[in-house]
């Protein structure tokens, strides 16, 4: 037996060390409200944690101080075992399923019902403040707007006087969580009225700085709390458990807490056993879990419109006596809507007529238009070939019997490229009288823009300085003739405006930037106005030029819609004029 009772001790005692050794992993997570300093008794957490720490060996207690905002994150999130708040707090929380454990009291607060108080607070030397009525359209400091202590209590004991806290105050403003900033407002009269919690004025003195030689409380009463005050009292600070702890080890720490003997700084715990005073504060501020009573309901509707109601059902009453006027008159509308449905009938196969009128006429402008554009745009590569056949003519008057190859090679070429291009002109006018249009294609503009500016310095040699500003190898999305056609009108109109003042010059540049290529011609010329330049950018086929239709202006316009992007025209410092246009550039990757 003696053997038996002693391998029954050694296994009781391995099972304890195994126990103790699983119990030694566990963490206990308590998270503590941020209070506003300096702490009083019943907010400083130091001693109790210490005591846990001790009381609950071999579990680990840890606790971390969170914003009022992180800590409602924390309790939500599950990832904190429990907390300690003020009542307010606890009670917005109760919906997500923490239960109130034990509340804090000190030798200044006894009772754990009433240990939570607040004080509306002035310059001491101010006559005309000496009432709660008397407070009505000052200026109002307080610490923050969602502070349960510093704000809340004190909106709420003017909502149970009657007031309505919103418009009581001339002016609401909030510095934070310091203490001596708000005590600075008040002291050096950047406010009228400040609200702090209770007790501390009293912590303020206990730390020998001197503030009640220069604060009042604004009529204090007496009650548990053993400190000025000037509102109801509430619970105090409250330590709760969150829905993830495990029932075992809530029951541990609660004993451990109401178990704890007063400290050194006389905090100890007891229970708080009615926190209807929080519920009633939250239902007259409508916050927290009344939050909803801000809301729109239909019985709040009612309740508050009932007089408008009223006078609209009254309205109805009168309009169904009425009605019966109402169907007289209907009748007699009939009629006149009939005669009216009549003459609308007749207007409207006139508007018919009329229309087809101008159908008729638009497709006679369109016919005219093309062939404007067809006229002027073959006129170009035509011209062309008659330079080679006036030049070949020179070559041949002057030396019949012998002509250079060379020369002969480079006009055919010429003459070979104009007329293709000319095919162009006339396939695209087609497609433009039949609306099709193909504005995807890979154009290499830098090689379009070269070979125009060669023909144009062939065609105006001696004439006009052209500079030219641009790398090779740039790709633009569109249609090789259409962008032949339109750069060829904007050099053409750019040199022939040149050509009207002294010294002739065109600037032509050709610069990218991200997914865009922009080409700008620039001339020297005579000095527009902006009303000028206005009226060119708006009037298409009004011409610059006195010997001018317009129609290459009308022919740019008409390509830059097509491709979805405009010219922008501006006069230049000097003289002369500024045109700008944007190309989307060529991506592979977005024509694949």
């Amino acid at each position: 037996m003696r053997i038996i009772r002693f391998v029954l001790i050694l296994f009781l005692a391995f099972c304890s060390c195994f126990l103790h050794a699983e119990e030694g992993q566990k963490v206990i997570k308590i998270g503590l409200i941020h209070f506003s300093p300096p702490l009083s008794k019943d907010m400083d957490f130091t001693p109790t944690l210490h005591y846990l720490q001790k009381e609950l060996v071999p579990w680990k207690v840890e606790a971390k101080v969170y914003s009022s905002a992180d800590l409602e994150k924390a309790i939500k999130d599950g990832s904190i075992d429990f907390f300690y708040a003020s009542a307010g707090f606890f009670y917005r929380m109760l919906p997500f399923g923490v239960r109130d454990i034990a509340t804090v009291v000190t030798a200044e607060k006894p009772v754990p019902n009433f240990g939570t108080a607040g004080a509306f607070i002035t310059q001491r030397d101010r006559k005309d403040i000496k009432s709660i009525e008397d407070m009505k359209g000052k200026s109002f400091v307080a610490n923050y707007e969602s502070a349960f202590h510093g704000y809340r209590i004190g909106m709420a004991d003017l909502a149970f006087r009657g007031y309505d806290p919103d418009n009581f105050f001339k002016s609401k403003r909030f510095v934070g969580e310091s203490a001596e900033k708000l005590l600075k407002e008040i002291v050096e009269r950047k406010a009228d009225i400040g609200f702090i919690r209770a007790c501390w004025l009293e912590e303020h003195e206990l730390q020998n700085i001197a503030v009640l030689d220069k604060i009042k409380v604004i009529s204090p009463i007496s009650g548990p709390v053993k400190c000025l005050h000037s509102t109801h009292s509430y619970p105090n600070n409250t330590f709760a458990s969150t829905r993830v702890v495990n029932h075992d080890v809530a029951k541990k720490v609660s004993a451990a807490l109401l178990s704890m003997k007063p400290s050194a700084s006389g905090q100890y715990w007891s229970l708080a056993t009615n926190f209807k005073p929080v519920d009633d504060l939250y239902r007259v501020l409508k916050a927290g879990p009344y939050e909803y009573m801000n809301q729109w309901s239909l019985r709040r509707f009612v309740l508050t419109y009932w007089p408008l109601l009223a006078l609209l059902l009254l309205t109805v009453i009168g309009l169904a006596a009425h009605s019966w006027r109402a169907q007289r008159l209907v009748d007699k509308a009939k009629a006149e809507l009939l005669e009216a449905e009549e003459k609308k009938n007749k207007l409207q196969k006139q508007a018919n007529e009329l229309t087809e009128k101008m159908e008729a006429q638009h497709k006679l402008n369109l016919v005219s238009q093309i062939s404007s554009i067809f006229a002027h745009e073959m006129n170009q590569p035509l011209a062309a070939c008659q330079y080679l056949v006036d030049g070949l003519k020179a070559l041949n008057k002057r030396n019949p019997k012998k002509v250079n190859p060379e020369i002969l090679s480079f006009s055919l070429e010429n003459f070979e490229k104009e007329l293709k291009r000319a095919t162009a002109i006339v396939n695209k006018v087609r497609q433009y009288a039949r609306k099709q249009a193909c504005r995807n294609q890979k154009v290499d503009f830098s090689a379009c823009l070269a070979e125009i500016i060669q023909t144009m310095k062939v065609k105006y040699s001696g004439k006009v300085h052209l500079h030219v500003d641009f790398t090779k190898d740039i790709f633009i999305e569109g249609d090789r003739v259409e962008i032949e056609i339109l750069v060829w009108n904007l050099l053409k109109n750019a040199i022939e405006g040149a050509l009207e003042g002294t010294n002739p010059t065109v600037w032509i540049s050709l610069k990218t930037c991200k997914d865009q290529v922009m080409l700008q011609v620039a001339n020297s010329g005579r000095v527009f106005s902006a009303s000028e330049v206005e009226d060119i950018g708006k009037n298409y086929l009004k011409s610059t030029k006195a010997e001018g239709l317009g129609i290459g202006l009308q022919v740019i316009k008409s390509i830059l819609e097509a491709m979805g992007t405009s010219m922008k025209m501006q006069a230049r410092e000097g003289g002369g004029l500024v045109q700008s246009v944007l190309f989307a550039k060529w991506s592979d990757k977005d024509n694949d």
